[in-house]
């Protein structure tokens, strides 16, 4: 059989690919005591985001720190002070997208803060619970990692040639080729 009757060869890649992603919106809530009988919140902000992440399961922890900065007035409004807390939390954000493929070995996981932890609002709980803190934030993980690609190889004569000409020398008609596909077939497992 010549090279222009085979049929098309099948190849499996080994490469670095986006293998996980996920997005996750959150609101918490902080109680802060602060030092003195207060009157009045006058501001609230959060300052000094600091985090890092990794791979929890199927998912991705993300673990980190903030600042929260409360503005008050004291003494019947006539004076003020700042107070400041650092919160610790940790976040789990599930993975939307997930290739159970990848080679845990090669794993990589990044994350952006799409939202930086922000206050939305804050309010005098009572006397002994002090200030009650509310922040939001978001974030997005990906996870890379190595995975395995299938790829079809055609004969070097088609090299130069477009698309249509390609398909000409294939025998069978490609789109019945595809309707036929099982998308549920999986070729192999990745070994580790």
């Amino acid at each position: 059989m010549s090279n222009t009757d085979r049929a098309v060869e099948y190849r499996q890649i080994l490469t670095k690919a986006v293998c996980g992603k996920g997005r996750k919106f959150s609101q918490m809530s902080h109680s802060i005591q602060p030092p003195d009988n207060i009157d009045t919140i006058l501001g609230a902000w959060v300052i000094n985001h600091n985090y890092d992440c990794h791979k929890v399961g199927e998912a991705i922890e993300v673990r980190g720190s903030y600042d929260i900065n409360i503005w008050y007035s004291t003494k019947g409004n006539t004076k003020t002070d700042v107070m400041q807390e650092t919160v610790y939390y940790t976040e789990q954000v599930p993975l939307t997208f997930y290739d159970r493929n990848t080679r845990e070995a090669s794993v990589s996981v990044t994350a952006a803060v799409t939202q930086a932890p922000n206050c939305i609002e804050a309010s005098i709980a009572s006397h002994k619970d002090g200030v009650t803190v509310r922040v939001e934030k978001e974030f997005l993980v990906e996870l890379t990692g190595e995975t395995k690609v299938c790829v079809p190889v055609y004969p070097l004569e088609y090299a130069e040639s477009d698309e249509k000409d390609v398909y000409e020398g294939i025998s069978g008609d490609v789109e019945d080729d595809f309707h036929d596909l099982d998308p549920n077939l999986v070729i192999d497992e990745l070994e580790d």
